[in-house]
């Protein structure tokens, strides 16, 4: 929704008297400890105070000319606050504002104030309870599918290194680089890697580093990362014991690493169409793997897939598998 910035009207002189004058009249007051409460609209102020929208509209344009309140554009409805003036040290208006925004709402007020609220409020639950399971799409197409993902990022420290092992065609790069001041990308085939840069925003190209490479021997210097990530990568490498333990080797003492991988499966057919050279992984197994490349096992479990793959494929389910490199220097196993 384009929400327009809050602009007071134009109020070249205030005389008190016309401040006093203005609140003289009970509904404005009213009106005034409704807006101090929260903002509201036109037709919101008509259903608590029991007016015609004309009579409220007309006080609001007093209050309004007197600087006690201002409005603000949110798509086509216009919402009404109460008016501040933090410049004009002492204003009569503030010490009047201060006043009312002391005395509490009547009972009457309040009980029409939460009834109007809670009317808009049961629309929206009703349109949920319409839309059903098409929300999703409605939400997708409105914010896209990287959202929450982007949200959760925002809980690691920015000035973190990270490395994306095996990056493909950089899926995750636009959300790392948003976030972390450095982003290393390692990719064995020099298209996905190509796909890979075009990925990443112009404002971001600094922060990203490529580097094409063989995953049993990262191009990374020892002990430079405080994340790295293998997200569907491990099933593709001939040797997944040497790529571990690069990975091993990239980390910063307790740097942290993100495996996400395939359960073991038998389709075939999925196996011959994404060229894999493993049939996924138990993930007792994989932890057994990783714990041998001198890393500790932290947890894994498996990851609920939002959508169901199209019965030709029969995609396997995925886990997840987080550890850490020991603060001791000497390597495990």
């Amino acid at each position: 929704m384009n929400m327009a910035p809050s602009t007071p009207a134009k109020h070249p002189n205030h005389a008190s008297d016309e401040v006093f004058r203005s609140l003289a009249d009970p509904t404005r007051r009213n009106i005034l400890q409704l807006l101090l409460a929260m903002d509201l609209n036109v037709s919101q102020l008509v259903s608590v105070l029991r007016q015609p929208q004309s009579t409220i509209s007309r006080h609001l344009k007093v209050l309004r000319d007197c600087g006690l309140v201002r409005d603000r554009r949110a798509g086509t409805t216009v919402f009404y606050q109460a008016a501040s003036h933090p410049a004009a040290e002492g204003d009569v208006r503030d010490v009047l504002l201060g006043w009312l925004r002391a005395q509490p709402l009547s009972r009457a007020l309040k009980d029409r104030l939460d009834r109007t609220l809670r009317g808009h409020h049961d629309e929206s639950v009703a349109f949920f309870e319409r839309l059903g399971k098409k929300w999703d799409e409605l939400r997708t197409a409105a914010f896209g599918e990287a959202f929450a993902t982007e949200a959760f990022v925002t809980l690691l420290p920015r000035e973190w290194t990270v490395a994306d092992i095996g990056t493909g065609t950089g899926h995750l790069l636009p959300i790392l680089a948003e976030h972390f001041d450095r982003v290393m990308a390692v990719e064995p085939a020099t298209a996905m890697l190509e796909c890979a840069r075009q990925r990443v925003p112009e404002r971001h190209a600094k922060k990203v580093e490529f580097h094409q490479g063989d995953l049993g021997a990262l191009p990374l210097s020892d002990a430079g990362c405080d994340l790295a990530i293998a997200c569907l990568v491990l099933h593709h490498v001939h040797d997944p014991a040497a790529a571990l333990s690069e990975m091993r080797r990239i980390l910063k003492p307790d740097g942290r690493l993100l495996i996400i991988e395939q359960h073991a499966h038998e389709n075939q057919r999925f196996y011959d169409d994404m060229q894999d050279l493993w049939w996924g992984f138990e993930p007792e197994d994989l932890a057994a793997r990783v714990t041998a490349a001198g890393l500790d096992v932290v947890s894994h479990r498996d990851l609920i897939m939002p959508t169901v793959s199209p019965k030709e494929m029969d995609a396997p389910r995925l886990f997840v598998l987080t550890s850490r490199r020991s603060r001791k220097t000497t390597r495990a196993g």
